[in-house]
């Protein structure tokens, strides 16, 4: 539970934020799907990790992209799941390839100043 009130007489103020969730992919062609947009003057790093929980030899990998940029290397295959620690994240988005569907857990941390 967030404190309220606890102003801080310093000139930068830390945030760190934790977000998780699950969502459904299939192939998406070489669309890749949004999953967060920043939307604010801020710079802000954090850690991304996917955990593809889809079924090995019927679900599609799961390959990240960052600031409209596939990450490289980063492909996530089912039953795996990989994290990356990047700075200045503006937008993240997976990129589905190969048949079926898969529960594929997207956990993110946002650290910045301000």
């Amino acid at each position: 539970m967030a404190q309220l009130g606890g102003c801080n007489g310093e000139q930068l103020v830390g945030v760190n934020d934790a977000i998780c969730f699950t969502v459904l992919l299939d192939d998406t062609g070489a669309t890749p799907l949004p999953i967060w947009s920043d939307a604010t003057t801020y710079i802000i790093n954090g850690t991304i990790m996917v955990e593809n929980n889809g079924v090995v030899g019927a679900s599609p990998t799961a390959a990240l992209t960052v600031n409209g940029t596939a990450v490289d290397g980063f492909v996530v295959a089912p039953g795996e799941a990989r994290s990356i620690t990047m700075n200045d994240i503006n937008s993240i988005a997976l990129t589905g390839t190969g048949a079926g569907t898969a529960n594929v857990k997207v956990s993110f941390s946002l650290n910045y100043k301000f």
